[in-house]
């Protein structure tokens, strides 16, 4: 009986909205939300020929040279961590364990005496290795195609 009760107050409240939806509604059978798309599109409309007549709306942003430059130097300023690479090698974890002071391993994939200088994954130039006042040095013999 209990649930009977609860039903009928629900109808009784369904009713109540739509009579109230009606009366919001003019009368007119047109929906808020009807109404409110008609709204949003009119704005959007009249957004789109604002925008259109003002000259921006098919125009690249291009900019000045002066902000490009001072981007550039900004970004001129930034450090980046590069790597030389002189070959790779693999090895078993076993055969790890037992290399000693004074093992030979040989390496893959490199000439001796140079190395790539790469970016992360990324191979930027390679080179020759050099010394420079007593310090290994690279002297850069290739640079990577930019893709």
């Amino acid at each position: 009986m209990v649930n009977e009760e609860l039903y009928e107050d629900e109808i009784e409240d369904l009713a109540d909205e739509e009579s109230t939806e009606h009366v919001l509604n003019g009368g007119t059978g047109f929906s808020r939300e009807a109404f409110d798309d008609a709204e949003h599109h009119a704005t959007e409309n009249e957004w789109q020929a604002e925008t259109a007549s003002d000259g921006y709306a098919d125009e690249p942003y291009e900019p000045q040279p002066s902000e490009s430059q001072a981007s550039l130097d900004s970004l001129g300023q930034l450090t980046l961590a590069l790597t030389l690479r002189c070959g790779s090698l693999e090895l078993t974890l076993g055969d790890l364990r037992r290399i000693a002071a004074g093992t030979v391993l040989p390496v893959n994939g490199v000439t001796p005496g140079f190395a790539t200088l790469c970016h992360g994954d990324r191979v930027v130039a390679e080179g020759e290795l050099v010394s420079v006042e007593g310090r290994l040095g690279l002297q850069i013999t290739r640079m990577a195609s930019q893709a």
